[in-house]
């Protein structure tokens, strides 16, 4: 007896034919199958755009066999025997059904698959049945099945996308001329520049490619546009004919030899091309082996004593860089510029050209030993992108520390700033982020948590290992921040910046932080940063911990817990301004639902005087000196209380002639004592009084200015009012 399967694709069919081997054994007749192997290929569809279109092949058994036949799709696949509808990855098609005639099973790749090639094998079986005894033996063979999920493609023509506009998923092919500050920030897949044509990656916007770069033509990015590649293991190619370039521009320069810090995102270009703007013997790198710190300068004098000013001791840290030398992916580098043609108050554009660096890059960092010092490295990120300084931390646990310091020039060097240079910058100039934000340096510009493309920075080396940057730190775009939780309901981050200035250009900031994770003691530099004091800062504020008596901080987190009404935050203030100086202290920005919500205030111990910050700004005068706990930060007033301003709207101050100033309650109040004090906190008069209503300070005495006084009301109460002495 004869048994036939039949197997065809839709546009063309074709049998697969079986025979039987008899082989008599007592009375019984063993029938065996051999089918010759059969191949269903080339099922396709566009991700997205499932299923395929069907392929099918025929069943047939003998018609007086009934058994049923298991057909079973491998993985990605599914079968019927409808055209259209009961897909399954496996069917069970009854025995009267194949004894009825051959039966057409339908095949397809499922919906929904991810991009990808699916090859297997179906499975066709059908169990041992014996009939007038004769044997027919199970059936078990396999059809290969081989097909391909593939990727949409577009391409960029005419100003418009063929196949619509790209995605993650989508291969883009530029076959014009593409600008993002017209056409909208661009993702895609892979990306093919085609010879000719020009992708430029405008500012404050982005080109975001998942897998692999191919450049035929020419890829423009601007100095705040972000290009990035995500997969590391993607491409970037350059192939001839092709162009790559990073356009960088410095920050406003008002002197020649200002620096700037720089960091190559490509890879092979040299300090004369890409540097090319930079005066040609002011290029430098940083040699973290050679640097160590165990004696602290004394206002660049050469005279020293034991501490740490985070200067190398010997000045052998920074070596010139050569014009020929190749700049290497994840260094930093300082350079200023030229001097020929120099125009104060410009900014300068220095342009990159070469091949993108992308995927896994390492550099190493240094570490001199436990002497105390910060063991200062120089590095900077590889990338044509912002990277987010969170991943990058969390990449680099244990290697370096959790605070990077980024140069933000501003103000000129000076004679008196420590340094191994006649004149030295200040360190005022840095900007300071950690886990908890960031300060402004001088700029005055408070930073976002991550790092420009092109920026070198100075970072601590906790060990002598590599430092590695991968594509999951790179960013977007130049406001892309990542907001970082360390369990599911995070308490709510409530910050305060805190500015220090004055008239003469003295500007200096200090950050507090209530972040989950952080104590009210020093939890280490990815929480609390400290102040750089080593260039000789003329005036700077910081926050001090009780039990870390040496450390100012910039940068301070505290418990969110203990963020309430009766919170109080120690501000320091040092100056090295000898002259008697006008300083004020301001809020830069408060977040957060505490710090919204209530009344900020300052309170100086030095006049016993509390000011509402939130309503207005403080002013103060000092001469050099440090005052580390002249002022607290509070959110309630011990002064300005309900019954406190009444009073102070009841205590008139004025002044009678050049040698009298009167001080007078109304209401039945009574005065206990007075006292004045000018601007430096110095106590300059005091009156006392028998609980009078009227007090007259003899003020003849007194040079023309301003002072504060202070006056006790009722025995109980202080209330402090600004005079202005002007005979």
């Amino acid at each position: 007896m004869k048994t036939f399967l039949h197997c065809f694709f839709v546009a063309a069919l074709f049998t697969i034919s079986t025979y039987a081997n008899y082989n008599k054994t007592s009375n019984n007749l063993t029938t065996t199958f051999t089918p010759p192997e059969a191949n269903l290929t080339n099922f396709t569809y566009v991700v997205y755009n499932g299923p395929s279109t069907n392929q099918t092949f025929n069943i047939e058994d003998a018609s007086n066999l009934e058994r049923p036949y298991t057909v079973t799709a491998p993985t990605g696949y599914e079968v019927s025997t409808s055209t259209s509808t009961d897909f399954e990855d496996q069917i069970i098609i009854p025995g009267n059904q194949i004894a009825s005639g051959s039966v057409a099973v339908y095949v397809r790749l499922k919906n929904y698959l991810i991009i990808g090639t699916y090859i297997d094998n179906i499975s066709v079986n059908a169990p041992e049945i014996t009939i007038d005894n004769v044997t027919y033996p199970t059936v078990n063979y396999t059809i290969s099945v081989s097909g391909e999920v593939t990727r949409k493609e577009t391409s960029w023509s005419s100003s418009t996308w063929t196949n619509g506009t790209p995605t993650l998923e989508t291969t883009a092919i530029l076959n014009d001329d593409y600008d993002t500050a017209t056409h909208g920030n661009l993702e895609a897949w892979s990306l093919i520049i085609t010879a000719n044509k020009t992708a430029t990656v405008a500012d404050n916007t982005y080109l975001k490619v998942e897998k692999d770069v191919i450049v035929n033509g020419t890829l423009d990015v601007a100095s705040k546009g972000s290009f990035v590649q995500v997969d590391d293991l993607g491409t970037f190619t350059l192939n001839t004919g092709g162009t790559s370039r990073v356009n960088k521009e410095t920050s406003i320069l008002n002197k020649w030899y200002d620096y700037t810090y720089w960091s190559s995102p490509v890879h092979g270009a040299t300090a004369n091309t890409a540097l090319a703007g930079a005066h040609p013997s002011m290029r430098y790198w940083f040699n973290a082996q050679n640097y160590l710190d165990e004696l602290a300068e004394i206002f660049n004098t050469d005279t020293y004593t034991s501490g740490h000013d985070d200067i190398d001791d010997n000045g052998d840290d920074w070596a010139a860089l050569s014009g020929s030398t190749v700049l290497q992916p994840g260094v930093g580098y300082a350079a200023t510029h030229s001097n020929s043609g120099f125009v104060a108050g410009n900014s300068y554009t220095y342009t990159f050209t070469g091949p993108f660096n992308t995927g896994t890059i390492t550099t190493p960092v240094y570490y001199n030993g436990d002497n105390g010092d910060l063991d200062w490295n120089f590095i900077g990120n590889p990338y044509p992108s912002a990277i987010n300084i969170e991943e990058f931390f969390a990449q680099n646990d244990g290697i370096v520390g959790k605070a990077v310091y980024l140069w933000s020039h501003a103000t000129p060097p000076s004679q008196g700033n420590n340094g191994n240079q006649p004149l030295n910058f200040s360190t005022d100039d840095y900007v300071i982020i950690n886990g908890s934000g960031g300060v402004a340096g001088a700029s005055r510009e408070i930073p976002n948590n991550y790092i420009p493309s092109g920026q070198g920075f100075f970072i601590q080396g906790l060990t002598n290992d590599n430092v590695t940057f991968t594509n999951v730190m790179r960013v977007t775009d130049a406001s892309s921040n990542s907001q970082f939780f360390r369990d599911a309901n995070p308490v709510e981050t409530n910050k305060i910046w805190v500015n220090l200035t004055n008239d003469e250009g003295v500007f200096n900031q200090t950050l507090i932080a209530y972040v989950d994770g952080a104590t009210d003691s020093d939890d280490g530099n990815y929480y609390d940063a400290v102040r750089n004091f080593s260039a000789g800062c003329a005036a700077v504020i910081y926050t001090t911990i009780a039990e870390q008596t040496d450390k100012k901080y910039a940068i301070q987190s505290k418990n969110p817990g203990n963020l309430n009404s009766n919170e109080s935050i120690s501000l320091g203030f040092e100056t090295s301004i000898s002259n008697n100086t006008q300083y004020t202290i301001s809020i830069a920005r408060k977040e957060g639902d505490f710090l919204n919500n209530n009344t900020v205030f300052l309170k100086d111990n030095l006049l016993n005087t509390t000011h509402d910050l939130t309503g207005s700004d403080y002013t103060f005068s000092a001469t050099s000196g440090q005052f580390t706990s002249r002022f607290e930060i509070v959110f309630t007033s011990e002064t300005l209380t309900t019954n406190t301003n009444v009073l102070q709207d009841q205590l008139s101050i004025i002044e009678i002639n050049n040698t009298e100033i009167q001080c007078k309650v109304d209401q039945g109040n009574t005065i206990n004592s007075v006292e004045l004090y000018n601007t430096l906190g110095q106590l300059t008069n005091t009156t006392t009084a028998n609980e009078t209503s009227t007090v007259t300070i003899n003020s003849s005495a007194l040079a023309v200015g301003t002072y504060f006084v202070k006056v006790l009301v009722n025995n109980n109460k202080v209330i402090t009012k600004k005079l202005v002495k002007r005979i």
